[in-house]
């Protein structure tokens, strides 16, 4: 096998035991986790990596990084409105900034990255069916730090990440829901044995707390299961 082979064969065996480490974290931010702590060691060139994550209204925060510095020039790259991890957010899949200190894509956030001592970026968006999730970024500490290998690897990383990400976001989702279910479940049941409802009258003196007093239906099942008290509502 020639050089080129084996590394491609090396490349395939690390995603493999990757998506094996990132499918077996047991929540969204334990995946966060793996995947910054796997890319700052995969992605040749990287001595750091994060993950912003886009949020309501346009908010991107950081919300998973292997080092401080992380969330420090992530923070001035959110408050300049430029950089490789916003533009990764917003329009462009792939933004590398190979020397901070001359780059002149995006002057104000340059230097502030350089004085924070990063010297060159490499962002990928983060995107799963048509949505976008938010941004890998990979930091390292000299310029010129990346080559057209450290985007192929990134590239094909990102691709996992988005995947394993957006899964465990769902499984989080469905968790919630059947949690949720099972709470109503129990609440309607103390509120029948209490007050010798039918479920369906017992429901609809859930529903009319939920909306007398403007909170969720879950926390007023909440409440009641963990209080023991049931707000007076008349039928």
């Amino acid at each position: 096998m020639n050089a080129q082979g084996a590394e491609g064969e090396r490349l395939a065996l690390g995603f493999a035991h990757l998506m094996e480490e990132l499918w077996a974290a047991d929540s969204e931010q334990s995946t966060l986790l793996s995947v910054v702590k796997a890319a700052a060691t995969s992605v040749p060139g990287a001595i750091a990596a994060g993950v912003s994550m886009r949020r309501a209204r346009g908010r991107i925060d950081t919300a998973a990084a292997t080092a401080a510095f992380v969330s420090e020039v992530d923070r001035a790259q959110y408050e300049l409105r430029e950089g490789p991890c916003v533009a990764s957010v917003g329009d462009n899949l792939v933004n590398l900034a190979n020397d901070l200190r001359t780059d002149t894509q995006w002057p104000r956030f340059g230097p502030a990255a350089v004085s924070l001592g990063v010297d060159a970026m490499l962002s990928f968006r983060l995107s799963a069916r048509g949505e976008v999730i938010g941004a890998l970024n990979l930091y390292a500490d000299r310029p010129l730090a990346f080559t057209e290998h450290s985007c192929a690897v990134g590239t094909i990383f990102a691709a996992h990440a988005s995947v394993a990400i957006a899964a465990a976001r769902r499984a989080e989702t469905l968790t919630e829901a059947l949690k949720t279910r099972s709470e109503i479940s129990e609440a309607v049941g103390i509120v029948m044995e209490r007050h010798r409802l039918t479920s369906e009258e017992a429901f609809e003196v859930l529903r009319r707390i939920s909306q007398n007093r403007n909170i969720k239906l879950r926390e007023v099942a909440h409440r009641i299961l963990y209080t023991g008290e049931i707000p007076g509502v008349q039928r």
